[in-house]
């Protein structure tokens, strides 16, 4: 199983985090590593930068020979290695500035072999010990000391001892919790090149701003993302994941009667359709977004919401390891379908609905 590199505990810390990032980013440009190469600090700026921006699919060694190094468009990766000579000299200088740091920052720029996409690591800050007076063991009064039993000390570590074990739960949870959402996202991209967006041409524009979280997933992946159309003819459709979006679900997949939940636009009717309910629509909601993957196409992600927002905040959710649904991952690659659908029933209060299977 691939595993993601570090991410944000959700899609807010990564959107404060910017901040961090671009601190660093000063940092290093500024430290006698980079001063000494302009080249090599314009390079580190423009990718990360880029990737900041969630424009990862432009972090390409053409793309920057063009765009940053002044190539023109008939610049030939394979015959001018400008972008590799000087991804290669950014590394290295990376690599000495933070092997001569003395006080961790409190994230670390990367720039791995092999792509063009940096990683920003968080990094833990140095306990720094304090020294204190020398504690004094009194031994008079022995015996007072030894009329302490057994028993009274177990009494007196009773509590120490339920803390610890109530620590050890809660590292369990938070494992099982990452591995939940690692696992997911490596049925999805795992082995993929390219993260297709499939958004129809009257609704461009307006859904694709609420996609941003999963491009940045994408990017922790070294998945590359791109629009409909503009996927280079080398790469093969095994190698492609996707995401099709739409404010109602498509014809072709309502006629699915496995689907449980389908959006449709009625006037005077709710927005989304449970069809193992008697009344069939879900009344009193003012947003809801919803996912669906079906098992014989299982790297695509079919996203339907009301609106931008509630798309935003479902992909949110499933890209934020902090608050990835519980019991998502449990018949993952079976032969049933997941439907993920979250609903607003009131301001700033959502509803996670998870069905696995068949709705027949």
């Amino acid at each position: 199983m691939a595993t993601a590199p570090p991410m944000p505990k959700s899609f807010e810390d990564a959107k404060s985090r910017h901040l961090e990032v671009e601190s660093e980013l000063e940092r290093i440009c500024s430290a006698i590593h980079f001063r000494t190469s302009k080249r090599a600090c314009e390079f580190l700026r423009y990718v990360v930068q880029v990737s900041l921006d969630g424009r990862m699919d432009s972090l390409k060694e053409r793309s920057i020979g063009i765009d940053l190094l002044g190539r023109d468009i008939s610049y030939d990766p394979s015959s001018d290695a400008i972008v590799r000579v000087r991804a290669n000299d950014v590394r290295k200088r990376l690599t000495s500035y933070y092997a001569s740091l003395d006080v961790s920052s409190p994230i670390q720029i990367n720039l791995p072999l092999g792509t063009y996409i940096p990683r920003f690591i968080p990094r833990e800050p140095k306990l720094e010990l304090i020294e204190t007076e020398p504690v004094q063991v009194l031994t008079e009064q022995p015996e007072v000391l030894a009329s302490v039993s057994p028993i009274s000390n177990m009494v007196l570590m009773r509590p120490a001892l339920v803390a610890l074990l109530l620590c050890i739960l809660l590292m369990r949870h938070r494992l099982e919790d990452r591995e939940s959402y690692l696992r997911f996202w490596d049925h999805i991209l795992s082995g993929r090149h390219v993260l297709l967006l499939s958004i129809a041409p009257q609704e461009e524009g307006k859904l694709y701003p609420s996609l941003y979280p999963i491009t940045w997933i994408a990017g922790r992946y070294g998945v590359d993302t791109a629009i409909e159309g503009t996927v280079p003819s080398e790469i093969r459709p095994e190698q492609l994941a996707y995401v099709q979006e739409s404010f109602v679900t498509p014809p072709a997949m309502m006629k699915d009667k496995r689907l449980r939940w389908i959006m449709a636009e009625r006037p005077g009717e709710a927005p989304v359709v449970d069809r193992t309910a008697s009344d069939k629509t879900l009344s009193n909601i003012s947003s809801a977004a919803l996912v669906t993957i079906l098992p014989e196409d299982a790297a695509t992600l079919h996203i339907q919401g009301t609106d931008a927002a509630a798309v935003q905040h479902l992909m949110e959710s499933l890209t934020s390891q902090k608050h990835f649904p519980d019991g998502v991952v449990d018949q993952l690659g079976s032969r049933n379908l997941l439907q993920i659908l979250l609903l607003q029933t009131a301001p700033g209060q959502w509803q996670t609905h998870i069905f696995w299977g068949n709705s027949q």
